[in-house]
């Protein structure tokens, strides 16, 4: 058996596939297919780590192929690769497909080897994960309660999603970047949803900000007004969850928003990231605070002062 993590490439061209199993063959164990049929077939006889999809193939798209592992092996992560900016497409690669990231064509070989090796640090998980929870849950000091933070500059936005969740979460709300700032630092933040830019600012830095220091935090992105370059940042760089497009569908948000909370949890079930939590509480008085952190790393995108 194999030592090397198992990469699985899908794509319809034959050139293609080829061209990526040289570029990565060296350092993984490398599958490719070229159909959504193919790749769900070595999907069922292997242990594949990371599945990096094309979006436009004859029969079942990469949205739909991301979509049936996501469900069947969740624990593969999950890459769109695609040379097509389509709007529909980009929102169920995060809502269907919840890929990691997207890739655009012609690929980056540097960019592209970066993405798949930080896919394969994602998905690896300690041994001795089970022990460390049981660790982790008998620290009095610490409550794995998570709240739902909203972050929008418009009253009436922000209070329809306090309104709709506050039976459900404890709810705090943000009309600021500040604002959001502070509540990060001091609460235990399970979701975050914001719209995609407060103040006039894009949210992307202080989402990429959020995901390096606390990664369990789950990100649900609104906007009225989307756009592909806008959710493709949201992807790959806010690390965005879920997607929804103003007014919102109440049915279909509050499902977005209780899937979010639960991947939240799921993400705790990682010690590594529930050691990191506690962690921030202890170092809250430290000599650099996690907000003094975001301000000097936002200081050049907007005035937190």
């Amino acid at each position: 058996m194999s030592a090397k993590p198992a990469v699985l490439f899908v794509d319809d061209e034959e050139r293609i596939v080829k061209l990526l199993k040289i570029m990565f063959r060296n350092t993984y164990d490398v599958y490719t297919a070229q159909s959504g049929q193919d790749a769900l077939a070595i999907l069922e006889t292997r242990e594949i780590k990371v599945i990096v999809s094309d979006q436009r193939m004859p029969n079942m798209t990469g949205i739909e192929l991301l979509s049936q592992v996501r469900e069947r092996w969740p624990d593969t992560v999950r890459i769109l690769l695609t040379g097509y900016s389509d709007l529909v497409a980009i929102i169920g690669a995060v809502n269907e497909g919840e890929v990691f990231r997207f890739v655009s064509k012609p690929w980056d070989q540097n960019e592209l080897r970066a993405i798949v090796a930080e896919a394969i640090e994602t998905q690896q998980k300690p041994e001795e994960v089970e022990t460390e929870i049981c660790e982790v849950d008998t620290d009095p000091q610490f409550s794995i309660a998570s709240k739902l933070l909203t972050i929008d500059g418009v009253h009436a936005d922000r209070q329809e999603v306090v309104e709709m969740f506050t039976k459900d979460y404890h709810v705090h709300s943000a009309a600021t970047i500040r604002e959001a700032l502070e509540i990060i630092q001091q609460e235990q933040i399970g979701v975050i949803v914001t719209n995609t830019e407060v103040e006039g600012i894009d949210v992307s830095e202080m989402l990429a900000r959020v995901s390096e220091i606390d990664p369990a935090i789950t990100v649900v992105a609104l906007t009225s007004n989307p756009d592909s370059d806008m959710i493709i940042k949201l992807i790959n760089r806010g690390r965005i969850y879920r997607f929804a497009i103003k007014p919102l569908s109440p049915n279909v948000f509050r499902l977005a928003v209780n899937t979010a909370m639960r991947e939240h949890h799921r993400r705790l079930a990682d010690p590594r990231l529930m050691r990191n939590r506690i962690q921030r509480k202890a170092g809250e008085d430290g000599d650099v605070s996690i907000f003094e952190d975001f301000v000097n790393s936002l200081s050049r995108f907007t005035v937190v002062n």
